[in-house]
């Protein structure tokens, strides 16, 4: 998103360069809040759960984003977005550590990342050749909320393995 949030705003939408700077500024305020406001959450909360719940707001902020016909949809995205990476991030790395407890962390996050890097790889890329085929940046965006969706029914259904309990 990130990547390409600046063209799909300027180029498709018509918005101002300005104006994209203020929604990547805005997106950046959320997560820092998100951040502050994990240790709340997490300490109170089903980790799991409050992490699906970000998912599923990041798969709304991407639909948000995606057909996006006002300046206050544009906005929504930034805030629900920011907001849902900044508590999800940590809320993550905490459920590997209950999971898979101290002994296994540094496996399960080296593999982890591997994951997440690959798909910060082909992310801009599938989005990028989307816009390409389609003209808009419609198709991606509602490709990765779906996707985001997904993860958030996985961590609905997550359970700890055996071999943490």
């Amino acid at each position: 998103v990130i990547v390409h949030i600046a063209l799909h705003l300027n180029q498709h939408l018509g918005f101002s360069l300005g104006f994209v700077g203020a929604v990547i500024t805005i997106m950046t305020v959320m997560h820092i809040f998100g951040l502050l406001g994990v240790g709340f959450f997490g300490d109170r909360y089903n980790k799991r759960i409050v992490s699906a719940v970000c998912m599923g707001l990041h798969a709304i902020s991407l639909l948000l984003l995606a057909y996006a016909e006002s300046i206050w949809m544009v906005m929504a995205f930034a805030v629900l977005h920011g907001i849902a990476m900044g508590v999800r991030g940590p809320l993550i790395q905490a459920i590997r550590a209950d999971y898979f407890g101290v002994k296994n962390y540094g496996v399960v996050m080296g593999w982890s990342l591997v994951i997440v890097t690959i798909g910060m790889a082909i992310g801009p890329v599938f989005a990028g050749y989307m816009a390409d085929q389609t003209g808009s940046y419609v198709s991606a965006f509602t490709v990765m909320a779906i996707i985001g969706g997904l993860g958030s029914i996985l961590l609905l259904l997550a359970k700890k393995p055996s071999l943490a309990r």
